[in-house]
């Protein structure tokens, strides 16, 4: 391979690893875009009132209590079998007395009067012991509480309906259904939003003409006590022309600070705060008046 070759097919390896890598990178800068929620359509009025949208709570089905009926009965309780008696040990063999020590005699080298020898005090024979046997223990079973009888259903007062309805219950519900975030309801609460902020949005000037035509749609991320969690977010915008381009920016920054200036919200519903499509994460329309 000469020197010609050489270089061309480093250029070649170097332009695929170019290529490579900006693939690499533009794929790893794709971001998928975020799920934003409807926005809704509200509009400024003087007398409306917020309501809860909480479905009404029927009463549960009626449950049936159980069969009554009369206490099988019980296998008699055994008698306390005694223990047996602990084997006694046998009683201790004596032993002999050890044998008497015989006299030893001495050498006849010098005639002298023998001594007498002096007898081996017998020892005295062990007496045999004698075995305590220990009076042998009865197992007794401790009597346990209760009549020893087994039931078969459960035993009820005369009075365990009191306080029920004798009218039973036309519901086949299990359990009563909690809030759900109804369209209404979602009105209601934007409604309840922009009463709230409408002396803040009085103090904003328009920034010139056809501003007001323009309607942006604000996220709002509230706590559950009103306040927000976080700054207002412009997630759309419609209304815009060549008249009022200029201003757009302008009125984003205006209802930014129209949320900001009379948080936090009160009278929300509580009950709707962390529902699905709840008001914790809250996106409606706004414009300037005008």
């Amino acid at each position: 391979m000469d020197r010609a070759e050489s270089t061309g097919l480093g250029v070649s390896v170097g332009a695929h690893l170019a290529l490579l890598a900006a693939l690499t990178l533009g794929f790893a800068s794709v971001r998928t875009p975020p799920i934003a929620s409807d926005p809704i359509e509200v509009s400024f009025v003087e007398d409306v009132a917020l309501r809860s949208a909480s479905p009404s709570i029927e009463p549960p089905a009626q449950s049936l209590a159980p069969e009554i009926g009369a206490p099988d009965e019980a296998a008699p309780v055994p008698e306390p079998v005694p223990a047996p008696p602990e084997p006694v040990p046998p009683p201790p063999r004596p032993q002999p007395a050890p044998p008497e020590p015989k006299p030893v005699p001495k050498p006849a080298e010098k005639p002298a009067p023998s001594k007498p020898a002096p007898k081996a005090a017998a020892k005295p024979e062990p007496k045999a012991a004698q075995p305590k046997t220990p009076p042998a223990k009865t197992k007794t079973e401790t009597p346990r509480s209760g009549s020893g009888e087994r039931t078969r259903g459960s035993r009820l007062g005369s009075d365990f309906l009191k306080g029920i309805g004798s009218d039973a219950s036309k519901s086949k519900a299990q359990a009563p259904r909690g809030a759900v975030m109804s369209s209404q309801a979602m009105a209601s609460i934007g409604q309840a939003i922009l009463r709230q902020v409408q002396p803040c949005a009085d103090r904003q000037r328009t920034p010139g003409p056809g501003a007001e035509r323009i309607r942006v749609a604000i996220n709002l991320k509230l706590n559950r006590d009103g306040s927000l969690a976080s700054r207002p977010r412009i997630t759309g915008r419609d209304g815009v022309d060549d008249e009022n381009r200029r201003y757009a920016d302008r009125v984003d920054d205006l209802a930014i600070a129209t949320f900001t200036g009379c948080s936090p919200l009160r009278g929300l519903p509580d009950e709707l705060y962390d529902v699905p499509n709840g008001w914790s994460d809250f996106t409606l329309r706004y414009k300037l008046p005008g």
